[in-house]
């Protein structure tokens, strides 16, 4: 469940709540036994009407509820990048992933002061090594800089 939290507390950070699938957390959140007012709120929203606005407001009011520190935007995006570079490295098929590669191609692209993951990232499907070596450059750099936090 902690996973889960941490990954909404991201979401808030990034702008990017989605309104269906925060309720239906909710709903789990209640059953697991979590219980904040603003968590019943978010579970008896509509699913298909509620606003992203409103869904990532109350996604931040429950979270706050539960004492949960609000994550920046930059922790949001290494903790988001780490999942992507995990589903890279742990084989995921490209279409999980391929959309969310960005933050981590660009952060690598200005530590690293070359456009080489770039053209990694475009080979490969026809030569994955030097691309999955990139993803364990980043999951070193976001382990690191996530544990100072």
């Amino acid at each position: 469940m902690t996973a889960l939290l941490m990954r909404l507390n991201a979401d808030v950070a990034d702008y990017n709540v989605e309104p269906d699938r925060a309720v239906w957390l909710a709903c789990d959140l209640l059953v697991a036994g979590l219980d904040t007012p603003a968590l019943r709120e978010l579970a008896g929203e509509s699913p298909s009407r509620l606003e992203k606005s409103e869904a990532g407001a109350l996604v931040g009011q429950f979270l706050a509820e539960l004492g949960i520190k609000p994550m920046t935007r930059e922790e949001a995006d290494w903790f988001i990048g780490r999942e992507v570079a995990w589903k890279v490295l742990g084989g995921a098929p490209r279409a999980e992933w391929e959309d969310d590669t960005w933050r981590v191609n660009i952060r690598l692209a200005t530590e690293s002061g070359s456009d080489d993951v770039f053209a990694a990232a475009a080979n490969y499907d026809s030569d994955s090594g030097p691309y999955l070596g990139f993803m364990r450059d980043y999951l070193r750099l976001a382990e690191a800089q996530l544990t100072e936090w």
